[in-house]
């Protein structure tokens, strides 16, 4: 990945992630692989966390989802697949998911949408990254996210 890919994020915490992503890398290149990856070193960002599991037939469920995002939309995806969610969300999310599987590369969007138990309107900066599994092949996804109108929000 490009150093113009890193400077697309805006989130400091994006940026950092990113870099602890890329110090996992194989000498060789492409994602780390995730028996690999230092777990431990993932704490920083673990409250704005989602671990997805790429299951067979292209499903994707939810193995760990961050305490933020549940404070943030009122639910607990733990355990839940994307299809669970509504069908708008699901597609954009799946086809999202499907790229990082197909690529083996970083995605990166800004989003905004009314989220949350109270349905208000939020703009969120989100980073998905590749693990590969035993076979070579896609098996995990780091999808992280935080808030990016939380300071305009502060200061308005």
């Amino acid at each position: 990945m490009s150093d113009e890919f890193q400077r697309s994020i805006q989130s400091e915490k994006l940026r950092q992630l990113y870099r602890f992503w890329k110090r996992q890398t194989p000498a060789a290149g492409g994602p780390p692989r995730a028996k690999d990856l230092e777990v431990e070193g993932l704490a920083e960002w673990a409250s704005n966390l989602i671990v997805i599991e790429v299951r067979p037939q292209a499903r994707f469920r939810y193995g760990f989802y961050g305490t933020t995002f549940r404070k943030a939309f009122g639910v607990d995806m733990t355990g839940a697949v994307v299809e669970d969610l509504p069908a708008e969300q699901s597609g954009v999310l799946t086809a999202e998911y499907r790229m990082v599987r197909r690529t083996q590369r970083p995605y990166w969007r800004v989003y905004a949408g009314w989220f949350g138990p109270k349905e208000e309107p939020q703009t969120w900066e989100r980073l998905s990254l590749p693990l590969l599994g035993a076979k070579g092949d896609i098996a995990f996804i780091l999808a992280a996210a935080y808030r990016a109108d939380v300071r305009r929000s502060l200061a308005g």
